[in-house]
């Protein structure tokens, strides 16, 4: 059981309400709800940078796995396991991403892939990234894409830590889409 109880969208202000609307009824996006004054914003950056990020859904995907492995997130860990298989990771490259630099993970990914794990583990654990991996990934992203990049590993620290201190219990039965009266 979380250590809160999760918002019913009901129950909700209208703004907060709004923001659920339409997307999938999760208990992590329940949570995030009791924040009235920042739900909102919360919910609409965590669509942007997943939905629509301008990186390409696979290398955003490596970037959110290793993430939750480094945040200990299972949560998120499990949502995004899901995610990766429908963006056709094997459940070799997702072990792979978890595992790195672990013996034979590497071939399971590609060179730029490992690159972007070692780039979220240095921003994760020391808060910046060296020159030479930095240089590595703005050879491949635009300035655009690079910033976004680092959102995004900031993001679903943020989000993580939502969820490992609030205990989010994942999702046992099919999941709903939040269909409310404001909108």
């Amino acid at each position: 059981m979380a250590r809160i109880p999760y918002l019913d969208p009901a129950a909700a202000p209208a703004r907060t309400r709004q923001a659920l609307d339409g997307k999938r009824g999760i208990n992590i996006f329940r949570l995030i709800a009791q924040a009235e004054n920042a739900a909102p914003e919360v919910l609409a950056l965590g669509h942007r940078l997943s939905r629509g990020s301008s990186l390409p859904p696979v290398e955003r995907e490596v970037v959110i796995l290793r993430v939750a492995r480094l945040s200990q997130a299972s949560y998120q860990a499990h949502e995004h396991h899901a995610v990766a298989l429908r963006h056709g990771f094997t459940e070799e490259k997702i072990a792979a991403v978890a595992q790195y630099p672990a013996a034979g993970s590497a071939e399971h990914l590609t060179d730029f892939e490992q690159d972007l794990i070692r780039f979220t583990d240095s921003v994760v654990e020391t808060t910046t990234a060296p020159d030479d991996l930095f240089a590595r990934i703005t050879a491949v992203y635009n300035h655009s894409e690079v910033v976004e990049l680092v959102l995004m590993i900031g993001f679903y620290m943020m989000v993580g830590r939502v969820m490992n201190t609030f205990e989010v219990e994942l999702e046992t039965g099919p999941v709903e889409i939040f269909r409310t009266a404001s909108a």
